[in-house]
């Protein structure tokens, strides 16, 4: 099979990089190419913009961790309901994904990029205003929409920039670490501009029950309180914050002006295209990879979409959550709970550079067996040090998780495109798809399980998620040997 069917490059494409096999890779350095080759600096400036596009995405992930709390006191909301605003955004961002997978291809991809961050950066400054309830899950839907458009031009530039070479896959990995480093950041910059509210607490006294206490939101709620089955509640420590104590539209400031300026490197690449430059993306055709039976293909694409629904469905969700799970159910204060957050994000960086040499001794299916056992360990570390409430625990868990976080999301598509079909706007249409329906539907149910049965469900549903992606990991596994042997 010919390199361009085997790794899915729309030679088509006149800005793509000339295909190079690795075995016959040029001794010029890339310092080199980039001062004596006009074709060269055209795709840095290319990487340099598609990668800053993601860190904004990346950012905005991290961000909106700490800032949750904040979030549902701005608009006067509980766990249950704020939920909604997660799910608004991954409904956007389907929504966006969907709609760029048919616009990419019909306009000028850099004009794409600039009008889809600059309408981004408009929605992340009035996030911190919307006061309204319908108004912020309106807020969020648009926000993921603007995001899910040029997603997909992310999916697609990042493969098809360099090509099937090694410094393509490297730049893959590149990438995903410019997303992470993004994401470790945000948190660390959002932290000072949090409400500094300390933790609530309510103790509930009932005739036929021990007093128990538990933690609150930190919203102001009423110091006298009553309940009709000879229940009396009161509140210790309360204090009261507002919309106007929040200074979280600084920090959602800064998120606009970095995306913005992404959308301005855009702009520039697009003014300077030649007159007879590509304006719109290429599609070729596509084929499975491989003797198997299309059955057996097609079966296999079907588990790498469960595979992708559920590993979104942590991956997206998981963070959201921590800093909310960490401040009221372990009683961490918010600065800790930001705190957690970044370390997720850094040890996800620390997988992802760990895969730029992983790829070179490693092979793809044996990566993702492995890193899919050690989240799940994980995760059920995580478990039980939350129910003991051992805080350690939880630290070296989140590090145990990050890091083979880090290294899923690249090495499966490099699995898909080197052992199942190309990796073309189709198939990274279909796994954008797939990726947003797992981060729209998880929202619904982590925020029902935790405000109505137990905090814990935190941690309990993304063990059970993580269990299953372990065994779609063992399917491509024994896909990928049982193929070698034949």
């Amino acid at each position: 099979m010919d390199k361009e069917g085997k790794y899915g490059v729309r030679s088509a494409d006149n800005d793509s990089a000339p295909m190079q096999d690795d075995d016959t890779k040029s001794k010029r350095s890339l310092c080199y190419e980039i001062r004596n080759s006009t074709a060269v600096r055209s795709l840095i400036a290319r990487s340099i913009a598609v990668s800053g596009a993601y860190m904004i995405l990346g950012w905005t992930k991290g961000q909106i961790g700490p800032a949750f709390p904040d979030i549902m006191m701005i608009s006067g909301t509980d766990l249950t309901k704020g939920s909604t605003f997660m799910t608004s955004l991954y409904a956007g961002q389907l929504v966006g994904s969907v709609l760029g997978g048919f616009i990419y291809s019909e306009m000028n991809k850099y004009i794409l990029f600039t009008a889809a961050l600059v309408l981004y950066s408009f929605t992340i400054a009035a996030i911190p205003w919307c006061s309204l309830y319908g108004l912020m899950v309106a807020a969020f839907a648009f926000l993921g929409v603007c995001g899910g458009v040029f997603v997909v031009g992310i999916g697609s530039e990042s493969v098809t920039i360099w090509g099937p070479t090694t410094r393509g896959r490297s730049y893959i990995m590149a990438n995903s670490g410019a997303y992470a480093i993004s994401s470790v950041l945000a948190p660390l910059v959002t932290a000072p501009f949090l409400l500094k509210q300390p933790v609530n607490y309510i103790t509930i006294t009932n005739k036929t029950t021990k007093n128990t206490t538990h933690p609150l939101s930190t919203w102001p709620i009423s110091t006298n309180l009553s309940h009709p089955n000879n229940m009396n509640i009161s509140l210790l420590n309360s204090t009261s914050v507002s919309q106007e104590d929040s200074r979280l539209y600084l920090a959602f400031t800064i998120s606009a002006v970095l995306s913005l300026i992404i959308a301005l490197f855009f702009f520039i690449l697009y003014c300077q295209q030649s007159p007879g430059g590509k304006q719109t993306a290429a599609n070729s055709k596509l084929d499975f990879i491989g003797t198997r039976s299309l059955f057996l293909k097609r079966l296999q694409l079907i588990n790498i979409g469960v595979f992708s629904i559920l590993q979104n469905a942590i991956d997206f969700t998981f963070v959201g959550y921590l800093a909310t799970f960490c401040i009221q159910y372990m009683n961490w204060t918010k600065s800790l709970g930001a705190s957690i957050t970044s370390v997720a994000f850094f040890t996800r960086l620390l997988g992802t550079a760990s895969g730029v040499f992983l790829v070179k001794y490693m092979r793809p299916h044996i990566i993702i067996l492995s890193s899919t056992v050690i989240s799940t360990a994980g995760f059920i570390c995580l478990t039980l040090s939350a129910v003991v409430h051992f805080d350690i625990g939880v630290w070296i868990s989140i590090c145990s998780i990050g890091i083979p976080f880090g290294l899923l999301w690249p090495i499966m598509l490099s699995w898909i495109n080197e052992n199942l079909i190309p990796v073309q706007s189709e198939i990274s249409g279909f796994l954008n798809a797939t990726a947003f329906t797992g981060a729209l539907v998880a929202p619904i149910f982590i925020g029902y399980m935790m405000e109505e049965i137990s905090l814990l469900w935190f941690c309990y549903l993304f063990c059970i998620k993580s269990v299953v992606i372990t065994g779609n990991a063992v399917w491509m596994f024994f896909y990928t040997t049982s193929d070698d042997t034949t």
